[in-house]
């Protein structure tokens, strides 16, 4: 059974007795609470609100004692709060009826009630109780009044397994077993609505800084594209690697350790001859080979010899 319902079916059984002296009501709701016309208020200190109940409060018709009574207009009181209790964060008032009050409820002229408190219009802090009226247009989730019981309801078993409380429990305690559950649904809810930002993050937000990063990273692989271009030019500039020969080098200083190993080769290189072509060391069968320098050149750059030959024999044909 929803909540709900269940807090409807507990309101019924709450309902008033012609002869009962009194009855206990809830007056202000636990935690945060919002009214029909979407106003919002704070109950965050129960007790606080108790110990500012000093004297008993007025129960009246629409609020008549805050309404009409500052205007010199009659605002009779059709019963009274006699005492209040902090039951599970809701404040519960005790109501004594009078003669008026108690025939205006038997004749169904009122169904509802609605309690008027003192808060902080700032904050929306309740501080304290100040009375409560009839009314047909309650603005919080309160039980009707006039729905008259032959004998008192016993709660059913299912309802007091479901909300583990004891199988003589009043209806009272159901309904403040069943606004906790409401009350907690709704701390659930928001943080479900509101997700934790040290684990989420909504993804127009990931996908701006992800944008940043690609940007970031670009300009830093532009960065090293002019450098690496550049050493290799030097080089070039130097007469150490043939121009032919410049992206295979650039291509080797992009590799990881690549630039340092590309400067080792070049502070041991000698200068390439460019107006008469370079003799290159032959082996016993007259094939061209690598000097031992450029063997370990090649080792550090991960190039192959047959490789390095080629571009050395066609950087020294360049050079005739």
């Amino acid at each position: 059974m929803p909540v709900t319902a269940l807090t409807a079916l507990c309101f019924n059984m709450m309902a008033l007795e012609a002869n009962a002296p009194g009855i206990w009501l809830p007056m202000i709701p636990a935690g945060n609470f919002t009214g029909i016309d979407g106003r919002s208020w704070m109950n965050p200190n129960p007790d606080a609100v108790v110990a500012s109940f000093t004297k008993k409060r007025p129960f009246d018709v629409e609020h008549a004692t805050h309404l009409k009574a500052p205007n010199g207009e009659p605002a009779p009181a059709y019963g009274w709060i006699t005492k209040v209790e902090n039951r599970a964060g809701e404040i519960w008032g005790y109501v004594e009826w009078n003669a008026e009050g108690r025939e205006m409820i038997d004749e169904k002229k009122y169904a509802f009630y609605s309690p008027g408190f003192a808060h902080d219009p700032a904050t929306g802090i309740v501080y304290s109780l100040a009375s409560a009226g009839l009314t047909n247009s309650p603005n919080l989730d309160v039980p009707a009044l006039n729905r008259k019981e032959d004998d008192p309801m016993k709660l059913p078993k299912l309802l007091t397994d479901l909300l583990g409380l004891a199988e003589d429990a009043s209806a009272e305690q159901a309904v403040v077993a069943i606004n906790a559950i409401k009350q907690a649904e709704q701390i659930a809810l928001n943080r479900t609505n509101t997700p934790d930002l040290n684990k989420f993050i909504p993804i127009e937000t990931h996908q701006v800084a992800l944008n940043r990063a690609t940007t970031a990273e670009t300009a830093l692989k532009t960065i090293a594209d002019k450098e690496i271009d550049a050493l290799v030019q030097t080089a070039i500039d130097a007469g150490k690697v043939a121009p032919a020969n410049k992206d295979m080098f650039v291509g080797m200083c992009r590799t990881e350790g690549g630039i340092e190993q590309f400067k080792n080769f070049v502070g041991s290189a000698p200068a390439i001859a460019t107006n008469a072509q370079k003799k290159l060391p032959v082996d016993a069968s007259g094939a061209a080979v690598l000097e031992e320098h450029e063997i370990a050149m090649c080792r550090k750059m991960g190039v192959s010899k047959e490789d390095f030959l080629a571009a050395k024999q066609q950087m020294n044909v360049g050079a005739n």
